[in-house]
């Protein structure tokens, strides 16, 4: 390995060093109150309802569309 490649890994590995040290900063300081996300309940009304049955025939389907697509 030239020396170019060596500096260049060496400043990566520094650099990846430094941003690890800065994440655990981060990590170990206390969350302020606003920065907080609100708890948002899942509007029941829009989720999707599936069946197993529902799952059970796209599972099907799928399997029917590749097994023809490999013939």
């Amino acid at each position: 390995m030239n020396s170019h490649q060596q500096e260049l890994r060496y400043a990566a590995s520094q650099a990846f060093i430094e941003s690890l040290d800065q994440l655990s900063d981060r990590l170990s300081q206390p969350e302020p109150a606003s920065a907080e996300a609100p708890h948002r309940e899942v509007d029941k009304a829009r989720s999707p309802r599936f069946t197993v049955q529902d799952l059970e025939d796209a599972v099907a389907d799928i399997e029917q569309f590749t097994q023809e697509r490999g013939a």
